[in-house]
């Protein structure tokens, strides 16, 4: 999600936080005497602190306010975070089929995996690339994945690679859809629907 943030935004917003945090954290310790012995021992205080509260925000502390401020969602960047039932109907040379799955969304401020269960494989993530639909203001990932089936000893030289872009439908009970491809010559239609966070 960071990406969906400029970077010179974010880290003038930082910087800014930063700066009116040391002010009134500087302007009151000097009230109380505090910092008169060792000033440079209290900025690195105050900077160690907020490096802290920054790291513990984006990886767990967003989801917090996400819950608490729900327009940050439409705004920004649903959280996606929890299990997923999935349905991919495939297609290619040899016939084409369904298969059900469960998939993983692990998802924090600065990072982003799906990771894909099947009785036939298992799949992790190469990249995912969230954006926001320029006209529309839909989420969209952009995924990128390496399937590796379960079984015989060579499923690690028949491993392969798709991608997909996957649309989100806040309307359909929060489910993710879209298509793919493979580097199979395969291709078809992912149907994600959230079973709990």
């Amino acid at each position: 999600m960071f990406n969906l943030i400029s970077p010179l935004k974010m880290i003038s917003v930082v910087l800014m936080l930063f700066g009116f945090g040391a002010i009134a954290a500087i302007y009151t310790l000097e009230k109380t005497q505090f910092s008169a012995a060792n000033p440079y021992r209290t900025v690195m205080i105050l900077a160690s602190m907020y490096d802290l509260l920054l790291l513990c925000l984006a990886h767990f502390g967003w989801r917090w306010i996400w819950r608490k401020i729900p327009l940050l969602s439409s705004l920004l960047f649903p959280d996606l975070n929890g299990q997923w039932r999935m349905t991919i109907h495939w297609s290619g040379v040899d016939g084409r089929g369904e298969v059900e799955a469960n998939a993983v969304i692990k998802q924090s401020f600065v990072s982003f995996s799906i990771e894909v269960q099947s009785d036939g494989s298992d799949s992790e993530t190469l990249v995912v690339q969230p954006k926001k639909d320029p006209e529309s203001g839909r989420p969209i990932l952009y995924y990128v994945y390496r399937v590796i089936p379960k079984g015989g000893q060579d499923s690690a030289a028949s491993s392969y690679e798709g991608a997909a872009i996957l649309k989100f439908f806040e309307e359909d009970s929060h489910g993710l859809r879209g298509n793919y491809f493979t580097s199979r010559n395969t291709q078809g239609r992912f149907e994600l629907q959230r079973l709990k966070t």
